[in-house]
């Protein structure tokens, strides 16, 4: 077979299955520098947040997440920085489209050894509860009398 001919067939079999392939995000220092949201003006959603470098442990900590971000993601890997391999772990509130994406990299390095985990996030505590059936019964009897 010609070379023309296998970059052809080669070109043609990657965009069939480009629409069954995952997009990619990189952490960046706007990923990890995201300011705290109180309950107002959060999706009143929570997620565990932390992130660690060189294999210390990362302490969660349950903090409100944006409007737009509705999932929390897990993640660990090793940065390969091309001297030495560095541990990295990551939780955090994200998007829908984060979700479906894969992490690739960090501050431009590959990484490897991925473990990457998207969970629904936890809904806040504060609901309100309705009434007891009772008070329902006694406030109508109020009404028609």
């Amino acid at each position: 077979m010609h070379s023309a001919t296998l970059s052809r067939l080669l070109l043609a079999c990657s965009l069939a299955f480009m629409p069954f392939s995952t997009d990619s995000w990189e952490i960046t220092v706007s990923e990890l520098e995201e300011k705290d949201v109180d309950e107002f003006s959060s999706s009143g959603l929570k997620c565990p947040t932390c992130f660690t470098l060189k294999e210390r442990e990362c302490s969660p900590e349950l903090k409100w997440c944006p409007t737009n971000k509705i999932k929390c993601v897990e993640f660990s890997g090793v940065v390969n920085t091309g001297v030495k391999n560095i541990g990295i772990q990551l939780m955090k509130c994200v998007t829908l489209d984060q979700c479906k994406d894969t992490v690739t990299g960090f501050m431009g390095f590959t990484i490897s050894n991925k473990s990457e985990i998207c969970k629904s996030a936890i809904r806040s505590g504060a609901r309100v509860k309705p009434p007891n059936p009772i008070f329902f019964v006694l406030f109508l009897e109020k009404l028609l009398h």
